[in-house]
């Protein structure tokens, strides 16, 4: 009696396991995630690449802003190029519209990296900015603090974070010192890192410096490895929103090319030399990853309510 009651509960408790572990859910960015492993780890292994298509780009092109009454002006790349990794990560297209999502202040504010960040749900299959939450952005929404208006929409915050990043200096400081192309070493390391971040879906932020005031940042999606050992990443480049732009890791000298990138931006005979390229705010993603482990832990707990 005591035996079959022991193999009973043995039965019951894989039964059970065996149930749990059917449960799985698909979305616009992940195929298949099981509802027993949700980590971040497990969430970009289950991301489509194809949903960082230049389709689900931000169709809006980097511009530049006056910054301490127009000293200098700074293009916002920064900012885009941080806003498109939120959108990648945290948008989902084609989402019922009976369920909420954030409203437009809470995105907002995920924009200028200020409180709790939330899944951005959509019913459009890409980005618009006159429709969708995208376009709820764009419009903005208006505020009084005493006898003051204000209003913030997604150029602001876009503008705001640009300016606040690139003046904190002791982050930057490694930016400004040299010229432009960075030690062979330096490169493969950097080489190495982009590849470990990409071979699981973690898109990667980097500033291309072509010379020491010429810096773009931009944010790395995809790489190829090509017959002659050379690799190619291709990137959103804030500058060219409607298509990838790319550039490339050079096998035979260990150094980055990146003359699409860089066109327009130095003397055109400098267009064909090596680049420096830094990875920037790889602890950025720690919020948008503690979000996508919250929401497809709570979609879990709902499909496994009888």
């Amino acid at each position: 009696m005591k035996k079959f009651l022991v193999f009973s509960l043995i039965l019951l408790a894989l039964t059970h396991s065996t149930a749990q572990a059917q449960h799985k859910v698909s979305d616009s960015l992940v195929k298949d995630l099981p509802c027993n492993n949700i980590t971040s780890n497990e969430i970009y292994r289950r991301m489509s690449p194809q949903q960082f298509s230049s389709q689900y780009h931000i169709p809006i092109a980097n511009w530049g802003v006056e910054v301490r009454g127009g000293l200098y002006e700074l293009g916002v790349c920064w900012g885009l190029s941080r806003a498109q990794r939120l959108f990648f990560y945290l948008n989902r297209w084609n989402s019922d519209p009976s369920i909420k999502g954030p409203d437009t202040v809470q995105i907002l504010n995920m924009l200028r990296e200020e409180g709790t960040y939330a899944m951005m749900l959509n019913q459009e299959s890409y980005p618009r900015t006159d429709y969708g939450v995208l376009g709820n952005l764009m419009d903005g929404a208006a505020f009084k603090s005493g006898s003051k208006n204000t209003h913030r929409n997604f150029r602001s915050e876009i503008e705001r974070y640009e300016i606040e990043r690139f003046h904190k200096i002791g982050k930057n400081l490694k930016l400004i010192i040299g010229s432009g192309d960075r030690s062979k070493n330096a490169n493969r390391t950097t080489r190495d890192q982009l590849i470990r971040n990409l071979q699981i879906n973690k898109l990667t932020l980097i500033i291309v410096r072509a010379k020491r005031r010429a810096q773009h940042v931009l944010l790395v999606k995809h790489y190829q490895k090509l017959d002659n050992g050379d690799i190619r990443f291709s990137v959103y480049d804030s500058n060219y929103p409607q298509q990838d732009n790319f550039f490339t890791y050079r096998q035979s000298d260990s150094s980055f090319y990146a003359p699409n990138i860089i066109y327009g931006v130095v003397p055109s005979k400098d267009i064909n030399d090596a680049v420096g390229v830094y990875i920037v705010d790889e602890k950025e993603r720690d919020p948008i990853e503690s979000t996508l482990v919250r929401y497809y832990s709570s979609l879990c707990r709902s499909l496994k309510k009888p």
